[in-house]
């Protein structure tokens, strides 16, 4: 293995040739490309050593079966020729500063030019040589040094972009494997754990812990599969939490070390929380945690640039989660995804091919797949967590300002009238205690109970009566973001969405909100604010449902009543109202650029996101655009703003292949029937190659599991025999992602 004593010299080496060259570009006339792009090999490389360095130890528990690259002869080989290069480049700078420094100053870039270019490219190819090695592919890294392949890198594509070093881009160990983690499971999974536990109350639960859950986590007569029923509100959420923690505090001693759990948490204000693929992909990368040898599969599937199935993820769950001696999995509210049949017939083909595996899951409906294995199903009832709700109406009747006042008498009212109209709905009594903390007197608070709503629908009538007349539209704006948005707002992103008005070309300090909060002050009790994320939602599923039921159309609340294609267009429309600012005319420079950028315009990421979705796959049933609305997109796909938009998904500095690839590729990716085909009839050329892997539209289309587009591709004439990049071709890809509808076109 490498001495890190020989690397740590090496960095010192880097950084001082690195002064010097910095020096020498500041003093010579026409250096900058060259210094800039020399200055950015030798950051890279200083930075990629330097991680090597602090992380040899970490790849060798990591992965103690295969012997780390730097132990090879060609990692000493390649180090010794590296500090070759940085001593020819500092003797050549040195000459030139030894023959004064007027010459110096005038002399421009030396006539030993093409020498110099070597020695970049000679750093190059180095860097590529380590990236390689630190990740730990012993017959990659071989045949990368013997051929000396020269492979640029993102990381130094934006060193050599910006002009001052970054080591933050350089892909350590520890990056790669975040990157490969969140390729596999872009949900926050950790986040929905502690908001769910935060809502725990001290002393609560035991009726759930010490019965079924016991039973369950005991496996007692060959019990392996819980299923927790209870109406949307009582509290499923919190008690799922509580389950968490108890089987963590067991595989966290040392008489159980053996035991792991994996979870995962559905949620309706969260698309990418609803997708089997991504359950899937939280449960392994836990997993992973826990078993780190599972890196090398993971590995390998990201470098093919190929995502595993949810067939694949199964198998690698059973494969390595055989490896424990108990192996609990728990997913919260299934129902909230709409796929919800398949996540439970996942969740039964790996409790079913496992014997150490225990499922719990919690929903609003029996199970649709029937069990092979004993199973418990607990079916919450009104008596079920009464104590629990009585509980918590005192601690709240001690905790809220307003209500800890009241006299001894009015208080044990209140918790007798409370509990007993609660009919085990925690949500039902939470948004009666917001109620009753609003008013001023304690005559007040006797007589809102005297009219207390008799449900949850009522509740949220009661609620949205009290929003002031001037303020109605805004609510109602705001309820409607929040319900049918396809990502997280936070609450700057959410204040410009309200206030965006068609031909609008810029926003600010005039156009935005004179009172940032103010959203959360005319929704209070049906939108929740996270200080820590500062991210806004609604304050749970029963919200939406209401919104959006025939519920409210007929009540006093008809104002507010949501209509799911109209929300869409709206959304839509505003979504590209803001892609088409004046600002994003061209795509930003560099790295350091776009984060400015997105830092700038908070709403940015969540309508780059979500416009594309709406249009395309994720668009309602029925939905169709208007001849206008299609005008306006194709208009925003022959802009400069639509490579902007493009930069933005791709979050890449320099990215020529992404933003030179036509329209049609990217519509046909998001699955954009309508604009497809308006494409196609203007001539867009169907076998244009594009995106990062050079597919055809055809191709990535298949790869999405767009059926419809792949359809219209084919009757338009577009080859299926086409090869990406990756060697792959549509009908390949269709059939390794098991979309057999799409398999069958190609027939």
């Amino acid at each position: 293995m490498a001495d890190p004593i020989s690397i740590i010299a090496f960095v010192i080496q880097a950084i001082d040739v690195a002064s010097q060259v910095y020096r020498y570009g500041k003093e010579v006339k026409d250096a900058h490309n060259e210094i800039r792009e020399l200055f950015g090999e030798l950051f890279a490389l200083k930075a990629i050593l330097e991680q090597i360095g602090k992380s040899q130890q970490d790849a060798l528990v990591c992965d103690p079966l295969t012997p780390p690259s730097m132990s090879l002869k060609s990692f000493q080989e390649a180090l010794k020729e590296a500090s070759t290069v940085l001593k020819e480049i500092l003797d050549d700078l040195e000459n030139r500063r030894g023959k004064g420094t007027s010459v110096w100053r005038h002399m421009g870039w030396p006539e030993r030019k093409a020498k110099l270019t070597e020695n970049i490219a000679r750093l190059e190819r180095l860097k590529t040589y380590f990236i390689l090695a630190m990740m730990n592919d012993r017959s990659t890294v071989e045949r990368e040094m013997a051929s000396s392949i020269d492979i640029q890198t993102g990381m130094g594509r934006e060193m050599q972009l910006n002009s001052q070093p970054d080591t933050s881009f350089s892909m350590s160990t520890g990056e790669l494997q975040q990157k490969i983690i969140d390729w596999i499971c872009p949900v926050d999974v950790e986040s929905n754990h502690r908001r769910a536990l935060s809502l725990r109350q001290s002393g609560t639960g035991h009726w759930f812990i010490d019965g079924p859950f016991r039973q369950w986590f005991s496996g007692a007569d060959g019990l392996k599969f819980l299923y927790l029923q209870g109406r949307s509100g009582s509290g499923k959420t919190v008690l799922c939490a509580t389950a968490i923690e108890e089987v963590q505090k067991v595989a966290k001693t040392a008489q159980q070390n053996g035991v792991h759990i994996v979870y995962f948490y559905c949620s309706f204000q969260l698309s990418a929380s609803q997708s089997l693929q991504n359950l899937l992909g939280a449960l392994l990368v836990q997993l992973y945690y826990a078993l780190p040898e599972i890196s090398g599969e993971l590995k390998t599937c990201f470098q093919k640039k190929s995502p595993p199935t949810p067939d694949n993820l199964i198998q690698l769950i059973l494969k390595y989660g055989s490896r424990a001696q108990k192996l609990y999995i728990i997913v919260d509210a299934i129902n909230e995804s709409n796929e919800a049949d398949a996540i439970l017939k996942s969740l039964m083909t790996i409790l079913e091919g496992a014997e150490n595996v225990y499922v719990m899951t919690t929903g609003t409906s029996p199970p649709s797949t029937p069990c092979k294995t004993r199973f418990l199903k607990e079916i919450m009832k009104p008596s079920s967590n009464r104590d629990d709700i009585r509980a918590f109406v005192n601690l709240q009747l001690e905790l809220q300002p307003a209500l800890r006042r009241l006299p001894l008498q009015t208080k044990l009212h209140v918790s007798n009238m409370l509990s007993s109209k609660a009919d085990g709905m925690f949500r039902y009594v939470r948004c009666q205690i917001d109620l009753l903390s609003a008013q001023k007197t304690g005559r007040g608070v006797l007589k809102a109970l005297e009219v207390m709503p008799e449900d949850l629908n009522g509740t949220y009538e009661v609620i949205l009566g009290r929003v002031s007349s001037h303020d109605r539209d805004l609510a109602r704006e705001a309820l409607l973001w929040l319900t049918y948005s396809r990502e997280a707002l936070t609450l700057p992103a959410l204040n410009e969405a309200l206030v965006l008005e068609k031909g609008d070309k810029y926003i600010d300090d005039e156009y935005r909100l004179i009172n940032p909060d103010i959203v959360l002050e005319i929704c209070q009790g049906l939108v929740v604010f996270d200080e820590t994320s500062s991210v806004v939602t609604l304050a749970h599923s029963s919200v939406k449902a209401f919104l959006t039921s025939d519920a409210i159309k007929h009540g006093p609340a008809a104002f507010f009543a949501l209509e799911e294609t109209e929300a869409m267009r709206q959304i839509i429309q505003k979504c590209l109202i803001y892609l088409m600012f004046d600002d994003f005319q061209a795509p930003c420079p560099n790295i350091r650029q776009i984060r400015e950028r997105i830092a700038q315009f908070p709403l940015l990421k969540c309508v780059a996101e979500t416009w594309a979705l709406l249009c395309g796959a994720q668009a309602p049933s029925g939905f169709k655009h208007t001849n206008p609305e299609l005008d306006e997109i194709i208009a925003f796909m022959s802009s400069g703003n639509f490579r902007s938009w493009i930069q933005i998904l791709l979050c890449e500095a320099n990215d020529e292949a992404g933003w030179e690839t036509e329209p049609l590729y990217y519509a046909s990716s998001f699955g954009m029937l309508a604009v497809v085909d308006r494409l196609i009839k203007a001539g867009a050329n169907i076998e244009a190659t594009g995106g990062r892997n050079g597919a055809t539209p055809l191709t990535v289309a298949a790869y999405r599991g767009q059926l419809p587009v792949v359809k219209r591709l084919l009757e338009a004439g577009a080859d299926p025999n086409v090869e990406d990049e990756c060697g792959m071709t549509s009908i390949e890809w269709a059939t390794h992602g098991e979309t057999f509808s799409i398999w069958a076109c190609f027939r």
